[in-house]
């Protein structure tokens, strides 16, 4: 027995000199997750933190972590122009460089640094279609810019984006200039992709020959989102694509609309049957919540806004959360301004969001499952099936408390309720309050 004794204390004194298991420093072909696995987290740097910086936002990595994240797209920091400038980000008068606002290249390198070691993607918003008025580029290389008839340069047609002049995108040499732009960040700073504003704006031309570029940095994994919908950003090498029509669908049934559920369904293979390429899926992005409303306020408070981003995270595609969205932001959230969030609003709620992100880490069935809809006007009612697995999403579109008959083939099948923890037998129907959510893994 002593001897046993003995053996049992020298086990635990060599475990305690054991050293403790190092954090594996950051891969970029195995940490950056493929794009179907995307968990996005996009940050408004000036409404993220009362300074509206950088160095905020890294302060804030264990919590935006924490809400499951893999992936963080950062609206653009670039230094921006002040000839005619209104203060939108999007007007770009250096693209290698950070503007004093938002901190120095260093705290971009320690930005980057910091969601590595966390294990979270950075992916920079890209502005290719347009600069600043005072960009270098006007006085060196006028030719790279849209003139009008009388041979002066002008802003992007089609749009009232007074503070920014147009690109001509059919100068080779302009290509290169952007292109190598790009790598900077990339190869200098450590960014893993970029998210395309503006997108359906420019050229296939360009976006082939970028995509081209990009993935011919062979010991990269990078990421590409694009703010567009033409069927050719795939076809240039870009698998993931806005949904756009989808979106607009879902303003309508949980906005006042109250149109039928079935649209979403609609468009989601209306999208489907114009690209093969994977579709971003939001209740909200930073134009629709600075110039619309954010979800609280355009659907109606915040279970609402919380059934929403529900249908946007659980019906497929690559969800997308927004800078105060995941505390209940009610009115508007500006980024062409400092607009700092309340972050202690709606306390539990952010929790409810990283619990929502957790259920497509934790079954595959919601991220890579065939749609199975099931046709109700008021409820958005689906299952997600991949080989044998099925987690059924029910959600009450609407403000009051609604009866939903379940179809035969569920009836009486048990299961997981995911969101609540507990088991459940399904029976002929479910109550489900206003707004309701409820996702169960089927048996």
């Amino acid at each position: 027995m002593k001897r046993y004794f003995l053996f049992g204390v020298l086990a635990v004194l060599l475990a305690a000199c054991r050293p403790e298991p190092q954090p594996q420093p950051w891969n970029s072909l195995t940490d950056v997750v493929d794009p179907e696995d995307l968990l996005l987290y996009e940050v408004n740097p000036r409404a993220h933190s009362a300074a509206g910086t950088i160095a905020g936002i890294t302060a804030d990595l264990d919590r935006i972590k924490s809400l499951n994240v893999n992936t963080i797209w950062l609206m653009p920091v670039f230094k921006m122009g002040q000839v005619k400038s209104v203060g939108s980000p999007y007007c770009v008068a250096d693209y290698t460089n950070v503007d004093p606002e938002f901190g120095s290249l260093d705290d971009l390198k320690a930005l980057v640094d910091s969601a590595h070691e966390r294990k979270m993607a950075v992916i920079m918003d890209w502005v290719a279609n347009h600069t600043a008025w005072d960009h270098p580029w006007i006085s060196q290389h006028p030719e790279w810019y849209t003139k009008n008839a009388a041979g002066q340069i002008t802003h992007p047609p089609g749009t009232n984006w007074q503070d920014v002049a147009d690109l001509d995108f059919s100068k080779p040499e302009l290509h290169a200039a952007m292109i190598e732009s790009m790598k900077f960040w990339i190869l200098e700073v450590g960014v893993d992709g970029f998210r395309f504003d503006a997108a359906d704006y420019v050229p296939f031309a360009f976006w082939k020959s970028a995509m081209d570029s990009l993935k011919g940095i062979t010991d990269r994994k990078l990421l590409f989102l694009t703010e567009g919908e033409r069927p050719d950003h795939y076809n240039a090498g870009m698998p993931l694509i806005y949904g756009w029509n989808w979106n607009y669908n879902l303003q309508q049934v949980f906005g006042t609309a109250q149109a039928p559920v079935t649209n979403l369904f609609t468009a989601n293979t209306t999208e489907s049957n114009a690209s093969p390429a994977i579709r971003l899926r939001f209740a909200t992005n930073h134009d629709q919540s600075a110039w619309e409303a954010t979800p609280v306020t355009l659907f109606g408070g915040v279970e609402a806004s919380f059934a929403a981003q529900a249908a946007a995270v659980l019906m497929g595609g690559v969800p997308l959360i927004y800078t105060g969205q995941e505390v209940g932001e009610a009115g508007t959230t500006s980024f062409f301004g400092k607009d700092p969030v309340n972050w202690s609003a709606n306390p539990g709620l952010s929790e409810r969001y990283g619990a929502l992100y957790a259920l497509r880490v934790n079954h595959e069935a919601l991220r890579y499952g065939t749609l199975k809809p099931y046709s109700h006007p008021n409820v958005l009612a689906f299952e997600r099936i991949l080989d044998g697995d099925r987690v059924l999403v029910v959600i009450n579109t609407r403000a009051n408390a609604v009866t939903y008959n379940l179809p035969t083939a569920l009836q009486g099948l048990e299961g997981q309720e995911l969101l609540r923890s507990e088991p459940v037998v399904l029976g002929n129907s479910l109550a489900l309050a206003a707004h309701e959510v409820r996702v169960v893994a089927v048996r």
